[in-house]
């Protein structure tokens, strides 16, 4: 069964009803992924965070409001039980994510047999979103290290060695970011492209 939609070049656009069920499904389903790879990721005591990747899979399955909305859904639900209710805030982070994950989508920065394309969209999420981060820590909650060690320890050498408290902040967040949002993006493209296209409501 599928319903079409009339576009403003006279053509029809048929949406299989299946690929809006299952948009409609990735949403709780990208917050309880991000809470399974989260925990993992503390688990295991690993430097990084792991619980963005299910945001970036949900998006280049479902589109970015199926993944911002999943994620936001993942923040609010920790704020409430784990972090505390400020770290809602969070929750834009999931919509940034997702936003750049369309952007690599878009630009053909997202094809696992191209490993040479992805490096802008490793910069992206590794360089760029640490921008955001750092903002929102310092802005929002007075900045300082990390609770995780490595990330803590490189804030302090960082800080230690050049006296800016913003770059400090900055250098701890790409420390964690590069290494998780790579491993995060090529899971994520690893799960998507083993999805029917038909699924497949972001195109390329």
């Amino acid at each position: 069964m599928t319903e079409s939609k009339p576009e403003t070049s006279g053509e029809v656009e048929v949406v299989p009803t299946g690929a809006k069920i299952l948009a409609v499904v990735m949403i709780p389903t990208i917050a309880a992924l991000n809470y399974v790879g989260g925990v993992i990721v503390e688990l295991l005591k690993a430097p990084i965070w792991g619980d963005t990747w299910a945001t970036m899979l949900g998006t280049l399955i479902s589109g970015f409001w199926v993944g911002s909305i999943g994620g936001f859904l993942y923040n609010i639900i920790m704020a409430f039980t784990l972090w505390g209710l400020p770290n809602w805030v969070w929750g834009f982070a999931n919509v940034v994510i997702a936003g750049i994950t369309v952007i690599c989508v878009k630009m053909g920065w997202a094809d696992l047999r191209k490993p040479v394309k992805l490096i802008p969209a490793f910069l992206l999420f590794g360089l760029v979103y640490p921008i955001f981060t750092t903002a929102v820590s310092i802005g929002l909650f007075g900045g300082g290290p990390l609770w995780k060690p490595l990330p803590a320890a490189v804030y302090a050498a960082t800080l230690s060695s050049t006296g800016n408290f913003y770059l400090a902040n900055y250098v701890q967040a790409i420390s964690t970011e590069i290494p998780d949002k790579i491993i995060s993006f090529v899971i994520s493209l690893a799960i998507a492209s083993r999805v029917p296209r038909r699924l497949v409501l972001l195109k390329r």
